[in-house]
């Protein structure tokens, strides 16, 4: 049995509970949290290490284009159909955070949402 991961905030900081997971939550977790190239099995898996980069609309598409990338082994698996990433920049609430907003159609057919923020100049 997998035990759920309780992410605590938006910024990929999570604990472990004893409850028991029936989403890929974890997998999502997981892979938008283990840096690129730092997971001895397969160095492929996480999601890219890119330096603060300025608050614009290509850094957004740069980093939608970073998480689809870090999750695709979900659909390539078969754990999941689809996976969906979405921005949201707004300089003038808060210049320095961009908010993704992650949506992972399982295989079932259920959507596990996903939310977390990215530092930005």
């Amino acid at each position: 049995m997998d035990y759920a991961i309780t992410i605590e905030n938006g910024d990929l900081s999570g604990s472990m509970t004893w409850d028991a997971c029936t989403t890929i939550s974890n997998n999502i977790y997981l892979s938008l949290a283990v840096e690129r190239g730092s997971w001895f099995h397969n160095p492929a898996f996480g999601l890219r290490k890119r330096v603060r980069m300025k608050n614009t609309e290509s850094t957004a598409a740069l980093i939608r284009h970073d998480y689809k990338e870090a999750l695709q082994w979900l659909i390539d698996t078969g754990r999941a159909k689809s996976v969906e990433v979405y921005s949201e920049r707004d300089p003038s609430v808060d210049l320095h955070r961009l908010k993704l907003m992650v949506e992972v159609t399982q295989a079932d057919g259920r959507v596990v949402s996903f939310e977390t923020f990215r530092e930005v100049v």
